[in-house]
């Protein structure tokens, strides 16, 4: 396959970040609670839209694409990872169900996939936070997409009001506003990551008017965080009422103070391309 396109560097940067874990990354999703609970939910807003053919992207070692194979066959699944080795283990996992894996980000879709389009594009856990252009991403996926097709993505979100508050507490100011910085570092400080952040109107504006909002929803508001988990007890009757919070909070203008934003998005029945 030939080399990432543009902002190869950052791109070759990221990879790197996710081909440093990507041995433990199948047992640090299966072993950390909140994580199985929240990919779940992730999974079920998928389930109800029906598909012939199925992109992963930023599929990592491929566990919801064998996920979904074994749950609903019959459709074409393919995957997309900018990390090589994510994409080595996907293949390896995934090789005797036919689907294909490349390597590349969401930009790269068009000429990797070329003269394909997905029924059902989703995306878990905010890959394309680290896209270095969102909106030539959009552009790519409306490419892709067959008209009345669905995104089903996920972000990392700008707007964290609960995890502010517990680095103000613990005086620590710069963790606290770190995600309203331009370039986000990631979680580790020991294993820099150069993403991006959003705002809810910046992703809705970004994806207009080639794609429709139908829904939206967000994660870990009081529910606590991916890392976190360790603090509480899988069955503990504080982290079931956190859940249920999170899911009120849904109702409110809160909505979108968590950890993870989640949209679907349907694209336009107009087959001209996204704007530029």
């Amino acid at each position: 396959m030939a080399s990432l396109r543009a902002d190869e560097t950052d791109l070759r940067k990221t990879g790197a970040y996710y081909d440093a874990f990507a041995e433990l990354a199948e047992q640090r999703y299966s072993s950390n609670h909140v994580l199985v609970r929240v990919r779940e939910a992730f999974r079920r807003a998928v389930e109800p839209h029906p598909a012939g053919a199925v992109l992963d992207l930023g599929c990592g070692p491929g566990t919801d694409l064998a996920w979904f194979a074994e749950r609903y066959p019959g459709r074409r699944y393919a995957g997309i990872d900018v990390s090589p080795r994510m994409v080595d283990l996907a293949r390896a996992k995934l090789t005797t169900r036919g689907v294909r894996v490349e390597r590349g980000c969401a930009e790269d879709v068009p000429r990797v996939f070329p003269g394909e389009q997905f029924d059902l594009i989703y995306s878990f856990f905010g890959p394309l936070n680290t896209e270095p252009d969102l909106g030539g991403a959009v552009r790519a996926l409306a490419q892709v997409v067959a008209p009345g097709g669905i995104l089903v993505l996920t972000f990392v979100s700008r707007t964290y009001v609960v995890d502010a508050a517990l680095h103000l507490l613990r005086g620590r100011p710069g963790r606290a506003v770190a995600r309203f910085t331009d370039r986000w570092r990631g979680y580790s400080d020991q294993s820099p990551l150069n993403a991006s952040l959003y705002f809810p109107r910046q992703i809705e504006t970004g994806f207009a008017p080639a794609f429709q909002v139908q829904r939206r929803e967000g994660f870990s508001i009081l529910y606590p965080a991916w890392y976190r988990a360790a603090r509480f007890h899988e069955r503990g009757a504080l982290v079931r009422a956190l859940w249920i919070a999170d899911r009120a909070l849904n109702r409110t203008p809160l909505w979108s103070t968590g950890e993870h934003l989640l949209y679907v998005l349907r694209r336009s029945s107009d087959k001209s391309p996204s704007r530029s």
